[in-house]
């Protein structure tokens, strides 16, 4: 692994150990009723240090076919997309309960787009684009689930709003996620190793950071929302 490489983990785990750090700051000043919505950010991001720190050790990749297969990146997604979804359902309905049998076919449909992308990862050509064509199959059914059943249920939830737009975030990267995928080192080698770690960084701290962070500030918003409204109640009641 090449310093180039190294330090982009490097950064990585900086940068998710400092969002760990703020998203706490920011989940003290909710209620303790909206408390879940900082653990799963904190959760998130707290994972990804891991790691990203075993990868910049250079614990997290191993040799295949005379190149480096960095499986942590995979260990990183098959634990922090599912609680992304989670905390996206979070903002589709008041109760994941409600709505768990939704969940659990987003998280089945993640983890198997994940798993399938790691089998192709450790494959050699053309196997590893048949792999690839596997895994968007999943992912195309999970963003179905995401726009059709689930933004159904987030019309009647009071985060509505905050949904379209999470949604949207999580759609847009992770769109980019196969695309960087084929391109680089597990595909098509179009590009190097150095600019593949770093379209994943900025892929991984949008996604994680940025998605935590408009999470937290919506659940703040509306606190605050819900406060003014009641010591209006109270002014005027």
């Amino acid at each position: 692994m090449s310093a180039s490489v190294q330090i982009t983990f490097v950064i990585g785990s900086i940068i998710m150990l400092a969002a760990g750090i703020v998203f706490w700051m920011m989940t003290r000043s909710t209620p303790k009723d909206q408390h879940h919505h900082g653990v799963v950010a904190m959760t998130i991001v707290f994972v990804a240090f891991a790691n990203y720190f075993a990868m910049a050790l250079g614990q997290g990749h191993v040799q295949f076919d005379g190149r480096d297969v960095f499986f942590a990146r995979y260990t990183d997604w098959l634990i922090t997309t599912p609680i992304l979804l989670a905390s996206l359902a979070m903002m589709a309905s008041d109760s994941i309960a409600k709505i768990r049998t939704l969940v659990f076919a987003l998280v089945a449909a993640d983890v198997y787009m994940i798993l399938t992308g790691l089998v192709g990862d450790f494959s050699n050509a053309p196997y590893n684009y048949y792999w690839w064509i596997i895994s968007m199959v999943a992912f195309l059914a999970m963003l179905y689930m995401i726009w059709v059943p689930l933004q159904a249920k987030a019309h009647d939830g009071i985060h509505g709003s905050t949904f379209k737009t999470m949604a949207t975030i999580l759609t847009v990267l992770w769109i980019c996620y196969p695309i960087v995928w084929l391109i680089g080192s597990s595909g098509f080698s179009i590009i190097s190793l150095t600019l593949e770690s770093w379209l994943y960084l900025i892929l991984d701290v949008c996604a994680k950071v940025g998605f935590g962070f408009v999470a937290l500030s919506a659940v703040r918003k509306g606190t605050q929302h819900s406060s003014n409204q009641y010591s209006g109640a109270r002014q005027y009641g």
